[in-house]
Parts: structure tokens; sequence; C-alpha cells
């Protein structure tokens, strides 16, 4: 009696090779200084107020894992940013923001692989962006404050909502609500023991 060969599955303990945490990185490096060009040509609304399209390292964050590969997503997103930041005129407030950008990512993995538990639920994908898009916002918000010689309590409050809601809500859940459907094959849910 022969038996039939069962396929490796891959689980979340499963590391990735060095080359395509790499090659992830100089994705979300790539995608997210595109959508940053087609972004910020509107300039700022209202004081510190941007809009940045999340979803693209949202999106790549949840077709893979919690883990290296989030870590990959946010450092090549966050690295776009200040590439972009270099060309536009560097401020002090820039290193603060990078770590944000860093931290805010890995939080929206955090919750979309870990607490919600289904990367494809659409409640899992609204909280994980906003959460993700108020952690980056802080960082943002913090630094205007201590920054910006003009800026004092209400601006930085102003510039932490209005981040949150364009990078959370308008550039972050909406457009994945819209595109994780039609990318459903590709976007990995934990496996069950």
């Amino acid at each position: 009696m022969t038996s039939t060969p069962v396929p490796p599955t891959v689980s979340e303990d499963t590391p990735w090779p060095s080359r395509s945490l790499v090659l992830l990185c100089g994705v979300s490096l790539l995608a997210f200084a595109g959508g940053l060009l087609v972004t910020e040509w509107f300039g700022e609304i209202g004081t510190d107020i941007d809009l940045k399209p999340f979803f693209i390292p949202y999106l790549l964050i949840a077709a893979v894992r919690f883990g290296l590969p989030t870590l990959a997503v946010g450092f090549g997103a966050a690295v776009g940013e200040g590439v972009l930041d270099v060309f536009e005129g560097y401020e002090l407030d820039d290193p603060v923001g990078f770590v944000g950008y860093v931290l805010g990512f890995v939080i929206f993995g955090w919750y979309l692989h870990r607490v919600a538990d289904d990367p494809s639920s659409r409640r899992g994908l609204a909280v994980a962006a906003i959460l993700g898009a108020f952690v980056q916002a802080f960082f943002e918000s913090f630094a205007f404050f201590l920054f910006e010689p003009a800026a004092g309590t209400r601006q930085a409050a102003l510039s932490l909502v209005g981040n949150t809601l364009s990078h959370g809500i308008l550039l972050g859940a909406i457009p994945l609500l819209f595109f994780v459907p039609l990318a459903r094959a590709h976007i990995r849910t934990r496996l069950r023991p």
C-alpha cells in the first residue's frame, strides 16, 4: 500500500529566508514611496495633516504573517518616506516620524494576525488600520509639538486626529476593504493546530 505524499505546510514558525525579507522590504519601500508621490501632490490638509497611502504596506502585511515579514514591510515603508523627506528637505522631526511608521505598521500586523486572527476579516482590517495609523500619528503629532515652535497642544491634537482619520480610514481601511477581497487567495490565515 502506497501512501500519498502530504505537501509541506508553512507555519508561522517557518523562518523566512533573508533574501525574501530584503525583497519584501524593497517592494514596500518602492510601492509606498510611489504612492506617496501621488498622494503628497495634494499637499497638507490643515495643520500637519496629510494623505499617505497606508493601504499599500497594510495590504503587504495582510498577505504575510506577523514577525520579521511585518517588520520588513514597516521598515521598507519608513525608509521610502525617509528618502522622500530627504528630497523635500529633511527636518528635525523626521527621525521621530520614522520610528512611528515602523511601530505603526508593526502594530497593524500584530493586531491583524494575532488579535483579529483572520487577516481577511473586515472588522479586523478596519480596527488594525485605525490602530496602526493612530500609533504613527501619535509619533508625528508629538514630534510636531516638540519641534514646531508655533504648534501648541490643540494643533498637535488636531494633527493626531486628522492623520488617524486620513491614514487609518480614508487611505487605510476603506481601500483595504476593497482590495483584500480581491487578493484573498494570497492572504494567509493563521494555521490552526
